[in-house]
């Protein structure tokens, strides 16, 4: 048998839980529409994968689809709503299988060089402003064979 004493700090967890996940929403980083293309450094579009950005002031990742254009829309919060404002660092991430046993039905372009896929590799920094709507282009070098 419980005593009411426990039940009462249970209860006192309880709200003090509830409390904290109340507090949360308001805190985060306002975000600013952004959208670019990814491309090679001949010009040619990236044409699969996802773009990553890492923001260097709030510790927020914003991503996106990398379209067959080069193309891509960035979200952080919510699907497309954009990345917070300041210094980030860019990776390029593409899975494609091309083990000769994989039918692909499109063509999925030169596979980016896998520099790029991390952090620690990539190089590639962009500024993002609290504007209306950021465009911001990125360029990469092809795998090397």
């Amino acid at each position: 048998m419980r005593s009411p004493r426990g039940r009462t700090g249970s209860v006192a967890v309880l709200f003090a839980c509830c409390l904290s996940v109340v507090g949360c929403g308001p805190d985060r980083p306002e975000t600013y529409p952004t959208k670019g293309r990814v491309q090679f450094d001949d010009g040619t579009p990236v044409m699969t994968g996802t773009i990553e950005l890492l923001s260097e002031d709030f510790g927020e990742t914003a991503s996106g689809r990398i379209e067959d254009d080069g193309s891509f829309v960035l979200g952080t919060f919510d699907e497309q709503d954009g990345a917070c404002s300041g210094r980030h660092d860019v990776v390029v991430i593409q899975m494609i299988i091309n083990d000769g046993v994989t039918t692909h039905n499109r063509d999925h372009g030169p596979a980016v060089d896998p520099i790029y896929a991390t952090y620690e590799t990539s190089g590639l920094e962009v500024e993002i402003e609290p504007v209306e709507q950021n465009n911001i282009q990125v360029t990469v070098e092809k795998r090397r064979p």
